[in-house]
């Protein structure tokens, strides 16, 4: 009996586990300036993080392990975020490589409610694509060339 309890227990595990991976590989379509792109939630893990412009100041973008996450437009409050990393249809991530290991993917992002009218706040709803890009050979994960966040070690 203390097999079958222990046998269902890992079962039970075993499921919710591949299910929570399952879900985060899940391929989404969009439909951005006229063109469809794919994007997983299953965002590299150099890529998750707190980002600042030039290194030291706003604005900034976050990107969490959920997808969830701030992007902060120049001049104007930050938007609650939400992130995808672009895929093929059967949801491979579309990697560009370097020289060190360094690679570039592009994000996909939809842009929440900062709370702001006119222009502040006009992104609201929309999508965007930017790129990101992770070079181990100056230690930084990068986004739009000018958001750095440091590589952990």
């Amino acid at each position: 009996m203390k097999t079958f309890k222990a046998l269902t227990i890992l079962l039970v595990v075993t499921f919710t586990t591949l299910t929570a991976l399952a879900q985060s590989k899940e391929v989404k379509q969009f439909t951005i300036d006229g063109q469809i792109f794919y994007g997983t939630k299953a965002i590299p893990e150099e890529i998750l993080g707190f980002y600042q412009y030039e290194k030291k100041k706003e604005p900034i973008v976050e990107v969490k392990k959920d997808g969830l996450g701030k992007f902060q437009v120049h001049d104007v409050p930050a938007y609650p975020a939400e992130f995808w990393v672009q895929t093929d249809a059967k949801g491979k991530i579309e990697k560009t490589t370097g020289v060190n290991g360094n690679y570039m993917v592009i994000l996909i992002i939809q842009y929440g409610d900062n709370g702001q009218s006119g222009w502040k706040g006009a992104k609201k709803g929309l999508y965007d694509r930017m790129q990101a890009a992770v070079a181990y050979d100056q230690g930084y994960a990068i986004i739009l060339g000018e958001r750095f966040m440091p590589l952990k070690k």
